[in-house]
């Protein structure tokens, strides 16, 4: 099985499992409500998950190939109607080399948006990377 393919199944399944909806601020300067976009959970209230369409892996730090270290690192994020990522946190880390590294692919990706009612909605998810020495 592809890594694309992998990580879609990752990003469904850890997306089954988000964090509640929260109303978040689209740009920290704009306090007034209409700077106010919700963020739905997936499968709640009719909302699809998105879908992966970008996705590059994350490189290993030098520190963390030297040392050997395999595992994963989850990071929450939130997906906007456009399908770009925002917000992206370390949930579970592995080390700070590795959770850096994973933070800045993970900000790269691109998605077809989540929806509801047929139209593009902000939603939070998890994803996963894994870093394996081979």
């Amino acid at each position: 099985m592809n890594t694309h393919r992998l990580l879609a199944i990752a990003i469904v399944l850890i997306a089954s499992i988000a964090q509640p909806a929260v109303v978040r601020c689209q740009n920290d300067a704009a306090k007034d409500s209409s700077a106010i976009e919700k963020v739905y959970q997936v499968g709640h209230d009719g909302v699809t998950p998105p879908k992966s369409i970008y996705a590059p892996n994350p490189e290993y730090d030098e520190a963390a190939r030297k040392a050997k270290l395999s595992g994963y690192v989850v990071l929450s994020l939130i997906v906007t109607p456009e399908g770009n990522t925002r917000e992206v946190k370390v949930t579970k880390s592995l080390s700070p080399g590795l959770d850096r590294k994973s933070i800045e692919a993970v900000s790269k990706w691109k998605f077809a948006p989540a929806t509801k009612d047929a139209k593009p909605v902000a939603v939070a998810i998890h994803v996963q990377t894994t870093f394996k020495i081979y």
